[in-house]
């Protein structure tokens, strides 16, 4: 049985049929709306997401037109619940990043690629938006067409190379437009690592630390420890600046516009009866920014692709996201230098702090996370409940096999 945040269990005061009535009154452009019946229940579990609560709404209503309607909404809005997550989420732009996003940018991509014959489509249809007197965005209830949240496994890699295609299209559309002097999709400025406070979030300055503290009992990791100690001083502080690289104007690189959370819980796949993908839809758009593609592609290396993949498949997957990129610039008919597969193993070398943090500080977590196995609230507010992360036999086998190709690819430099 799934377990559901705490603030998901009881919605808020104002979700009444006072506010379902002005929904549904924008969604069937009706000025005569009677809302019959309403349940609400969570729209998501525990380890599916943080930065936001949601909930499922199944409505039934009448219209001038017609009676007996029933509509599904999910609903996505700010905690209210005192707590870390509201202290951290209070001041932050997400919602009005996510609503930029949903209704100016990815429209804009996405006419990109129906311009060569492409009809992806990159996310669900927002139904209703505010910012005033709450911050609010409704979906369509994916769920009711089929799609589905992966949440009792990793994804197969037919799955992860339908979610690596979805992005490198995206990042490839938003190349072309930046390029030509398109803001909207270099305006996004607020990554995950621009949240205010960041450099001193227990959360973000404890994994280094703890990584090292559990190398330091296992005899065969010591070796690495003099490395990593003088590396933990400054990997925060470098993996900031990655996503900060595009504004600073210091070097070229392949800047587009990146997801920011690119993992399997903020994905939902739609599978026909014989288990073959038939498609992806992404989520949450919130801490989308401009930056350096590799770095998404990094973090879904992390955060997407399970063990054995990232041990066996690593560079296939690079290049295949890589290869799907270029192609899809050419097919863009994009004017500029097109970036090479080597391009991005470079980028990758460079931006090589940003894939130790991932290792050190969100992968343990991610792997009691993201099952359910560990609340959201004790992960970002317990130092205890992150290190127990670290005794996982599937982490220490990775990091066994990990660590000595970071060794041999330079980057504990």
């Amino acid at each position: 049985m799934s377990k559901f945040n705490e603030d998901e269990l009881h919605p808020p005061n104002w979700m009444d049929d006072k506010f379902f009535t002005e929904v549904l009154m924008k969604c069937e452009k009706s000025d005569q709306v009677l809302v019959k019946e309403v349940k609400i229940s969570p729209a998501s579990a525990q380890g599916d997401h943080y930065a936001s609560i949601m909930f499922r709404a199944a409505v039934t209503y009448d219209t001038e037109k017609s009676k007996g309607n029933s509509k599904s909404l999910i609903i996505k809005t700010m905690p209210e619940l005192d707590g870390h997550k509201k202290d951290l989420l209070g001041e932050s732009y997400i919602f009005e990043t996510e609503i930029s996003m949903y209704l100016e940018t990815i429209p804009k991509i996405e006419a990109e690629l129906r311009a060569i014959g492409d009809k992806t489509v990159l996310g669900p249809e927002v139904l209703y938006y505010s910012l005033k007197p709450r911050k609010i965005i409704i979906f369509e209830d994916l769920c009711q067409k089929g799609y589905e949240v992966l949440r009792d496994r990793h994804c197969n890699m037919e799955e992860v190379k339908v979610a690596f295609l979805k992005l490198s299209k995206l990042h490839a559309a938003s190349y072309k437009l930046a390029a030509e002097g398109d803001t909207s999709v270099t305006a996004y400025k607020e990554g995950m690592l621009a949240f205010k406070g960041i450099e001193e979030m227990p959360y973000m300055t404890s994994g280094m630390l703890n990584f090292i503290d559990k190398l330091e009992t296992i005899d065969e990791f010591k070796k690495y420890v003099p490395k990593l100690r003088e590396i933990q001083k400054d990997i925060l502080k470098r993996s900031i600046n990655s996503m900060k690289i595009s504004q600073q104007n210091e070097s070229k690189g392949i800047f587009v516009l990146c997801h920011g959370d690119f993992h399997r819980k903020n994905m939902m796949f739609k599978h026909n009866s014989s288990g073959k993908v038939e498609d992806l839809l992404l989520l949450d758009f919130q801490i989308c920014y401009y930056g350096p593609a590799v770095l998404d592609v990094l973090y879904g290396m992390y955060m997407l692709v399970d063990d054995n993949m990232r041990t066996n498949c690593y560079d296939e997957l690079i290049h295949y996201y890589s290869s799907n990129f270029i192609e899809t610039l050419k097919k863009l008919k994009f004017q500029g230098e097109i970036p090479k597969i080597s391009d991005f193993f470079i980028e990758i070398l460079q931006h090589r702090h940003w894939e130790l943090f991932l290792m050190s500080t969100f992968l343990p977590i991610w792997n009691a996370f993201a099952p359910g196995d560990l609340n959201p609230e004790d992960m970002m507010t317990s130092n205890e409940a992150r290190r127990s992360t670290y005794e996982n036999d599937n982490f220490i086998n990775e990091v066994r096999r990990r660590l000595p190709k970071m060794l041999h690819r330079g980057y504990l430099e």
